[in-house]
């Protein structure tokens, strides 16, 4: 899916992926239904039982959930996170991770948002790409 994608937004630099496997996981970007329920841990924090969240059917959640193909209890599962790893001499080593708002300078729009009199918000928080375009209003 991501080969496509960056193939219809005309993308030529190199993708890579951590679908279908634990590396979210063991980065804690990614949760199972029962770690979210039991509580765990994000961006250095501990978070309580989200299971009320999962029954939430309107609102910015659920609006957000549905525009990404997702239920909110799927949704939850899944935070923002990246990690930077340097090879040296054939080793691995993990060199940084970044969570949450920590990955705030990544997305060059939010400088943008952040400097507007209304910020980030609004009703209008689904970006629509320039491949989409012409769908907007259809």
């Amino acid at each position: 899916m991501i080969q496509a994608y960056k193939r219809d937004m005309g993308w030529t630099f190199p993708w890579a992926s951590s679908n279908r496997t634990d590396f979210n996981y063991d980065y804690a970007a990614s949760f199972t239904a029962q770690q979210l329920q039991e509580g765990d841990e994000y961006n250095y924090a501990a978070f309580g039982d989200q299971t009320p969240l999962f029954d939430v059917t309107s609102g910015f959640l659920a609006e957000t959930a549905r525009a990404a193909g997702a239920t909110v209890e799927e949704f939850l599962q899944e935070r923002p996170g990246m990690s930077t790893f340097v090879l040296e001499d054939g080793v691995i080593h993990h060199a940084f991770s970044a969570y949450a708002r920590g990955l705030d300078g990544l997305w060059g729009a939010y400088q943008w948002l952040d400097r507007t009199p209304l910020g980030r918000n609004g009703d209008d928080h689904i970006w629509v790409h320039h491949d989409r375009y012409d769908r907007v209003g259809a």
